[in-house]
């Protein structure tokens, strides 16, 4: 009978043995012996018998198995036949190990020859993960008498796939090899929610211990091998039961292989599973940040000429790793490290676009809280028009055509976004002295003109009384006669040589960079306000919460002014959050020439509402004036907005500076310094100066200037007690020295005013002014003074306190104070008499207030 029919009869006799309750062992002994034949039909007939009548074969499992596997090792038989072979003794194990417990001797018969077929050495490979998962059922019963040990069949069975190391990353046989990874890891818990094993007891299984410490030194060994682990990882990540053993295997890799891997350019290909680390949020950051610091450094400092697009390739991918902890993870844990990898990388790294990057990374960390920081970095690329990439930390994206996106202009912008001073200012000047307008001849007035450049031979010109600066003209110098030499005595050389000295430090803004004036201000917005301008709709109650409140990107804030300051820079704000109440705005905006000096400080809990600005100022001529703000900002809602803000005032007292000294003073001798210019300034702007016309050279050599000074004199009636406390206040820094016992004391007293010269006697009337001439009298008129009405107004006379002033770009503003018990008397002096315009309204605000 052919095998063919032999199969027909035995589909047609074992339904009838069964029905007739016939004894299986007689057709045992006549079919049995077909499963050492080499036909598979045959064996198949046998098997099918078998498994019909499992009692009538007892006995002869080891039999069958052992046959099934010769018939798998015969070479000389097609491949196909033996693959089906394996087939039907993986579905005959179960039978096998009910019966017949997994030791070495039968487990060793199950391993792959070295010269078998890829295809069937993971069928032995698949039978061997069988016996793995039998031996760990039988030992979780307690039964663990001669059974074999699963880490030995896992590591025997890979020798086989070994070469798996050397061959590419997308062979077969590395795939062969990943995938009894992963069989040996999970074939003992099953998807089925029924299953009562548990990921517990999958971690602390041997295999899962020997296999994470495989992993490691696979990916130490063979970086090309990364991307296959990766991979493997994401695998068990994206199944819903066995995450937790790839989040544990990610852990272990934290642990493991960070600390082992080398310093080298090939570290970029374990960059796919720093990624992997880096999205896991229960791992910390500090391990993989502290390794990127050092591949940072290692790229410093390997760069050269040789390098080519090495440092901009890696680098980028590093940071696209900082990227994704910022994604996943909270600021407060990335804060300290991240900041000095991205600081260190904005510094020293070769490559401008990854230190721009870098730097823009930075400032988000810094200044933009971490759920908003995570909605920007996971939506920024879809407003922006980015076609996704492969992976999300992908530098080297493709964009696709940004979308053309107009500027909306809101005409009431100021009504929600306020830019408010910090230091309110004493005087509100809402008017500015424009003289250039008085001026009919086209040549440009000398108060009005600057600094000249000084040319050979140098000449001087006539002064005019009423100039403040007085420049060395350039033209007509050829037919003006010589001027007749003048004779100097020691004291007015003295005064010469010190101006010669101290202008020469002041810089010529011309040529290099000048003098500048900074206003801190503070930028603020309401939320309600803004939320209804833009038409979104939220309650107050949801305003109440961090999160829920509306915020700013990338605010740029640009500044104009008619006023002499020059080109103003603009001021960036990365982020901002609105205010979550609306504040009454109705002490805003107060028209009032003079404002009260008593400002109350912001509360902690308002300051992280708010930024501080910074308006840098270089003026050409101290005057005050207003500065106008321009925004342009973003919405969370990629909608970009612009208008224009309420106008910054700039007052006198903002041009109000220190005196240069030059960087030869000691320290110790400043005070001095500064005292003897005061007495040098005084001199030289008093109406009977004895520098006469002289001219003294700037920084640079290149432009000189001249001193014509003017005075004035203010009668403050104000008590010497307010006098001392508004100067110690607003003044402090520019006293340069104080006469008089009680004064002294008196100011002494309060220890705000230091490092300044303290004389005991009365000022010298040659070093200040002549007022030796008694107490001052001022009438207004004859019958007035006739009748006595007015008299001594000063009382007492306590003593002077002297201030000096400088007035960028190169002028100085000088106070000589006689203080009174009731009054005091202030002496001016200036080289700029246009300032003498404001003097008095400063004077008033400040002690009359």
């Amino acid at each position: 009978m052919t095998p063919c029919g032999m199969m027909e009869f035995m589909c047609m006799i074992i339904p009838v043995a069964v029905a007739l309750e016939l004894q299986p062992s007689m057709l045992k002994v006549q079919f049995f012996g077909m499963i050492h034949s080499y036909d598979p039909i045959l064996c198949h007939v046998v098997l099918s018998m078998y498994l019909r009548f499992l009692d009538a074969f007892d006995g002869q499992e080891g039999e069958v198995s052992r046959r099934l596997l010769l018939i798998s090792r015969e070479a000389q038989h097609y491949l196909v036949f033996r693959l089906l072979a394996l087939h039907w003794l993986l579905g005959f194990n179960q039978l096998v190990f009910e019966k017949m417990k997994p030791t070495l001797e039968l487990c060793s018969t199950f391993y792959p020859a070295l010269f078998d077929p890829l295809a069937l050495k993971a069928l032995k490979l698949d039978l061997l993960v069988f016996c793995s998962v039998c031996v760990s059922g039988l030992r979780l019963k307690g039964d663990s008498g001669e059974l074999v040990d699963p880490v030995k069949l896992f590591e025997d069975g890979l020798v086989c796939v070994s070469s798996f190391k050397c061959l590419p990353p997308g062979s077969t046989e590395t795939a062969v090899a990943f995938r009894t990874f992963h069989k040996f890891l999970i074939a003992s818990s099953s998807h089925s929610d029924n299953d009562p094993s548990t990921t517990r007891n999958l971690l602390d299984s041997t295999i899962f211990r020997t296999l994470q410490g495989l992993l490691v030194n696979v990916m130490l060994e063979s970086r090309r091998l990364v991307s296959v682990v990766v991979a493997f990882v994401d695998r068990l990540l994206s199944c819903q039961k066995h995450s937790w053993l790839g989040e544990c295997l990610l852990q272990k890799f934290d642990e493991h292989l960070l600390p082992k891997v080398r310093m080298d350019y090939k570290l970029v290909y374990c960059f796919p599973i720093f990624d992997r680390i880096a999205e896991n949020q229960t791992i910390p950051p500090r391990g993989l940040l502290e390794l990127l610091t050092n591949f940072m450094i290692f790229l410093v400092e390997k760069h050269g000429p040789d390098t080519g697009m090495k440092s901009w390739s890696q680098g980028s991918r590093a940071l696209g790793i900082c990227r994704t902890m910022l994604m996943h993870h909270h600021s407060s844990r990335l804060f300290l490290r991240l900041s000095r990898l991205l600081a260190f990388t904005c510094l020293y790294f070769p490559d401008l676009e990854v230190r721009d990057n870098s730097r823009i990374y930075l400032r988000m960390l810094v200044c933009i809280p971490g759920k908003k920081l995570r909605d920007i970095l996971n939506l920024g690329d879809m407003i922006l028009g980015i076609s996704p990439s492969s992976h999300p930390t992908s530098f080297f994206n493709v964009q696709s055509p940004r979308p053309s996106q107009k500027f909306k202009t809101f005409k009431n912008l100021s009504s929600c976004i306020h830019l408010e001073r910090l230091a309110p200012l004493l005087v509100k000047q809402f008017w500015s002295l424009a003289l250039s307008n008085l001026v009919v001849s086209n040549t440009k007035p000398a108060y009005l003109e600057g600094i000249r450049d000084l040319k050979a031979p140098v000449e001087e010109k006539e002064f005019s009384d009423c100039s403040d600066t007085q420049i060395i003209s350039e033209t007509g110098r050829i037919n003006q006669p010589q001027e007749p030499l003048r004779v100097m005595d020691s004291k007015v050389t003295e005064i010469l040589n010190t101006l010669r000295k101290y202008f020469s430090c002041i810089p010529d803004f011309r040529y290099m960079p000048g003098l500048r004036v900074r206003i801190s201000c503070s930028l603020k917005f309401e939320s309600n306000t803004f939320n209804r301008m833009l038409g979104i709709d939220k309650t107050t109650t949801s305003l109440e919460e961090t999160d829920a409140l509306p915020a700013i990107y990338a605010t740029v804030l640009k500044f104009s002014s008619s006023a002499p300051y020059g080109s103003i820079p603009s001021y960036r704000v990365p982020f901002l959050l609105g205010e979550p109440h609306n504040k009454d705005p109705a002490s805003q905006n107060v028209s009032l020439s003079i404002v009260p000096v008593g400002v109350g400080n912001d509360s902690r809990e308002e300051e992280k509402y708010r930024a501080t600005v910074v308006i840098d100022l270089e003026p050409r001529e101290p005057t005050p004036g207003i500065v106008d703000v321009h925004i342009e900002t973003n919405a969370e809602n990629g909608q970009i907005i612009q208008g224009q803000l309420q106008g910054i005032t700039v007052g006198i007292e903002d041009m109000f500076l220190k005196a240069i000294v030059p960087s030869d003073i000691p320290e110790g001798e400043i005070p001095r310094y500064n005292f003897d210019l005061f007495k040098t300034l005084w001199e030289a702007c008093g109406s009977s100066s004895s520098t006469g016309r002289e001219t003294f050279p700037l920084k640079g050599d290149k432009g000189i200037a001249a001193i014509s000074g003017t005075q004035s004199v203010k009668l403050l009636d104000v008590p010497a007690t307010s006098l001392i406390q508004a100067t110690e206040r607003h003044l402090a820094r520019f006293v340069v020295g104080v006469s008089g016992v009680p004064l002294i004391d008196a100011i002494c007293e309060g220890g705000i005013i230091q490092n300044v010269i303290w004389e005991d006697a009365s000022l010298d009337a040659t070093s200040v002014t002549n007022h030796a001439t008694g107490p001052l009298r001022l009438t207004y008129d004859d019958e007035e003074y006739e009748k006595g009405a007015i008299s001594n107004s000063r009382k007492r006379n306590l003593g002077y306190c002297l201030v000096l002033i400088f007035l960028p770009p190169r002028f100085h503003l000088l106070f000589q104070m006689e203080v009174g018990d009731v009054s005091t008397l202030v002496r001016i002096r200036t080289d700029h008499w246009p300032s003498l315009a404001y003097i008095d309204d400063y004077l008033e605000a400040l002690y009359l207030s």
